[in-house]
């Protein structure tokens, strides 16, 4: 009756005291974690050192013999394990009694290079070859700031790795907590509803569509196709779209003068379709400030270039082409690299690769449109000054609907700031 009535948390925790108090038991923490069985009867994958002998039993490699190479004249048919059939892998002496013996042919699940290579990498090869790598090294680069990898692998790589990191810093290896600071788990790639697979036999082959329309363009479908955390369905003709903004993008740099620092634009001077260009370009530069720091929403940021582009060709004024491109690839450059750097280098010598700032001035509007409705029912559009008032706003809206509204009864003017004017009528 002690416990009865409680709330389970509370009750937990009291039974959990009652226990202890009597000597009875005591709270413990159990981890889910299960034996794991890290050996492979394959090539590809760590080999073992260890050495099994008829005298020692199962000795390590000798440590000056480490690290153990796999043979690369190694015969591979299919069946069974083929390091088991390879003589001069398999026999070997004993480091221990010198006897003959021979060696482990079982390698290592691929788990397990891949729950610590993210600190190999910190290693300078070159200055120490003894040490996979060094606690001064692991504090200087890691942790990882960004971790791309693919969904499949977004539980068990990611739980083994940092079960690693962990015990690698208890044991004094190195000083660091989690491997990871951020995480971005890209989606699949499908190829008619289904997952590309060797298996499936329903895979793409990259090089081919690259000797086609270039690495540029296989860049700029795949990132434009979805968002990277979603699944890509492959599109043969989307290639061929994002193949021919890249063409028009060269064509279209014959509008744009040679220049080493931004062009300064008098954007008071400009007509309606030449400040409407301005602004999509630098709606395309915020978004991409956006894009790479945050969001990772690459397909926008491509959306955004594209609708720039549009705008661009709505006019001719060479400086707004100048300014644009300017800003464009330098927006582009991580997406279609290749044709961001001979393009900025024979416009700009590639000083548009450096931080460009907001022109705030494009964004203020000279008028802004109003859709005028009557009864609901969208008839007709405004444009009015930012400034202008309720009565001169309704004043223009009736005229651009006074054929609906004409011999009719006005019941009510509604005017909803910046979106629209809808007039109720009667009769």
């Amino acid at each position: 009756d002690t416990f009865s009535g409680m709330k389970s948390t509370e009750a937990k925790a009291a039974i959990t005291a009652f226990f202890e108090k009597e000597n009875l038991g005591k709270e413990v923490v159990n981890y889910k974690l299960k034996d794991w069985g890290i050996s492979r009867q394959r090539y590809w994958g760590a080999p073992m050192p260890f050495i099994k002998c008829e005298t020692c039993g199962i000795v390590p490699e000798d440590k000056s013999n480490l690290p153990v190479a796999l043979p690369e004249d190694v015969e591979i048919t299919g069946e069974g394990n083929p390091l088991e059939h390879h003589p001069t892998f398999k026999n070997c002496h004993c480091p221990k009694c010198g006897q003959p013996a021979q060696r482990e042919t079982d390698t290592m699940d691929t788990f397990i290079q891949s729950s610590w290579y993210f600190l190999r990498y910190c290693h300078d090869v070159t200055s120490d070859v003894k040490r996979a790598f060094t606690k001064e090294e692991s504090q200087y680069w890691m942790p990882v700031d960004h971790y791309i990898g693919g969904i499949e692998h977004a539980i068990l790589h990611l739980l083994y790795a940092r079960f690693f990191t962990k015990v690698l810093r208890d044991l004094g290896y190195i000083d660091l907590d989690e491997p990871f600071t951020n995480l971005l788990t890209q989606g699949m790639v499908l190829k008619d509803g289904a997952k590309m697979s060797k298996s499936k036999g329903n895979t793409v082959d990259p090089d081919a569509i690259v000797e086609k329309y270039g690495a540029d363009t296989a860049r700029l479908f795949i990132l434009f196709a979805a968002p990277p955390k979603q699944e890509l369905e492959w599109n043969d003709n989307a290639v061929e779209g994002a193949f021919r903004f890249i063409k028009r993008l060269f064509e279209r740099s014959s509008m744009v003068d040679t220049m080493q620092e931004i062009v300064i634009i008098d954007h008071a001077t400009l007509t309606k379709k030449e400040k409407i260009a301005r602004k999509k370009v630098y709606e395309a530069l915020k978004r991409a400030q956006e894009v790479y720091s945050e969001k990772h929403t690459f397909n926008t940021l491509i959306a955004g270039v594209m609708e720039a582009m549009n705008a661009l060709q709505e006019q001719d004024n060479r400086n707004v082409w100048s300014e644009g491109y300017w800003i464009m690839l330098h927006v582009l450059e991580p997406i279609i690299p290749h044709v961001c750097w001979e393009l900025s280098q024979n416009l700009f010598a590639l000083k548009n690769f450096q931080t460009i700032e907001i022109c705030e001035e494009v964004f203020v509007e000279d008028t802004m449109t109003l859709g005028v409705s009557v009864n609901g029912k969208n008839r007709n559009e405004i444009e009015v000054s930012p400034s202008a008032t309720k009565e001169e706003i309704l004043l223009l809206a009736k005229q651009s609907v006074q054929k609906w509204i004409d011999g009719k009864t006005v019941v009510k003017e509604i005017v909803v700031p910046n979106k629209l004017v809808n007039i109720v009528i009667k009769g």
